[in-house]
């Protein structure tokens, strides 16, 4: 699910939370907010229109939200974070996981 296409995340992530099993998993992707808004904007919500797919016939509407407040509202709504992975496209390194990762 990619929650920067998303208004109001909330109400999504608590009714989410609330329709898993116990030991359900939920897992949502994002653009990296800190590579979108190279900006002082970064810690500020905030809205903005881009193309995502070149030739659509208008542009759509972005929610920018810093890590820091997707994982408040995850923490809010119930949910406990027990894994994060970041790509990066510099060098294959092995990562403190014991993962490929590009570092």
């Amino acid at each position: 699910m990619a929650i920067m296409d998303i208004t109001d995340i909330e109400p999504l992530l608590m009714a989410v939370y609330e329709l898993l099993q116990e030991s359900g998993i939920f897992v949502f992707a994002t653009q990296h907010p800190c590579f979108v808004t190279l900006t002082e904007k970064y810690m500020t919500p905030h809205s903005y229109y881009d193309i995502a797919i070149e030739g659509q016939p208008k542009e759509q509407i972005y929610y920018h939200r810093s890590i820091q407040d997707i994982f408040n509202l995850c923490f809010r709504a119930g949910f406990v974070i027990d894994g994060f992975y970041e790509e990066c496209f510099k060098n294959n390194k092995r990562n403190s996981y014991g993962n490929d990762s590009k570092a």
